[in-house]
Order: C-alpha cells, then sequence, then structure tokens
C-alpha cells in the first residue's frame, strides 16, 4: 500500500518477445533446412518486436535507471532499422546476415546490461540470472563477430542457442515485472 516503488505489471511484450524468440528457436535448430531468406524475414520481425517492447517501457525503466533509459531508446531505434532492413531487403540481408546478426545480438545485450540493474528491485535472484543471462548473449554476438563465415556456417545452432537465452530471459522478465 505504502510502496514507493512503481508498478510495471505483468509485461505482455515481453513474454509474446520470449515465445517468438522460443518459436524461432525451434525452426531455425529443428527445421535445418529453412532458407536464409526465412530466417532474414523471422529475425526482421523479432528485431522490430524487439525495438518496440524497448520503447513501449522506456518511460518506466527511465524511473529506475534515469538517463541510461536514452540509451535503451537509441538501442530500440536500432533495433527497429535493423529488422526493417532485413524484411524489405532479405537477399541484401543474407550477404552481411552474419554481421548483422553479430551486431543485433552485441546491441541487445548491451542495452540489457546498461539496465540490468532496476531488477534488484524485483529479487537479486532475477537480477543475477539476467545477468548471467546478458553475459552470455554478450559472448554469443561477439562469437558471431569474430568470425561471421564459421557463424554463417554453423548460424543455426548458434541463433538457436541465443533465441533460447534471449526467449527464456525476456519470459522471466515478463513474470519479474508482474
Amino acid at each position: 500500500m505504502f510502496s514507493m516503488r512503481p508498478k510495471w505489471g505483468f509485461d505482455w511484450h515481453e513474454l509474446i518477445t520470449g515465445v517468438l524468440s522460443l518459436i524461432a528457436a525451434y525452426v531455425v535448430v529443428g527445421i535445418p533446412r529453412v532458407s536464409l531468406t526465412a530466417m532474414a524475414v523471422i529475425f526482421g520481425l523479432l528485431a522490430i518486436l524487439s525495438g518496440l517492447t524497448t520503447l513501449s517501457g522506456v518511460s518506466k525503466l527511465r524511473e529506475f535507471v534515469g538517463n541510461w533509459a536514452n540509451a535503451a531508446l537509441v538501442f530500440a531505434v536500432i533495433d527497429l532499422l535493423i529488422g526493417v532492413f532485413f524484411i524489405v531487403k532479405p537477399s541484401s540481408g543474407i550477404v552481411v546476415l552474419g554481421y548483422l546478426v553479430a551486431f543485433w545480438f552485441l546491441i541487445d545485450a548491451v542495452e540489457r546490461l546498461m539496465v540490468v540493474g532496476h531488477l534488484r528491485d524485483f529479487g537479486s535472484g532475477y537480477f543475477i540470472a539476467s545477468l548471467i543471462l546478458d553475459i552470455l548473449s554478450l559472448l554469443i554476438g561477439i562469437m558471431l563477430l569474430i568470425n561471421p563465415v564459421i557463424a554463417i556456417m554453423s548460424m543455426t545452432w548458434l541463433i538457436g542457442f541465443y533465441l533460447i537465452v534471449f526467449g527464456i530471459n525476456a519470459i522471466m522478465l515478463a513474470f519479474a515485472r508482474r
């Protein structure tokens, strides 16, 4: 009743992002014949959804992390631009898919690491789990960036693993904020 902590409510955007990420992981890993064009479109949609999710929470996030929320806003716009590029030019997206996916993963991991501190208000378990998952996401992004040729050859597994980590983290955040 007298709590000074702002109420977030259940975060449906994070839940939807997480579930779609897990579905995308299943498609990428479970059906290896999926074409790179289809992957480009799927990642475009996920990047747009990720950007929109971040945009929808920026004002509430500002209450917890102050001006760091502006960084989240910039990263959300970058997510949206990457998503539009993947959807509008899937053939061009395939050519640079290794680098784009690496940068996308790095951007999302850095953005989440910059604002992970707000989860302390929801419990140290959520904070620590999210911090670990964000660091794993960052490491996967770095691996993809270091050698994009190998990344393209093993993309289904690397991306599938990333989507699982990202999806679990997003679903966990949805429940943490309730």
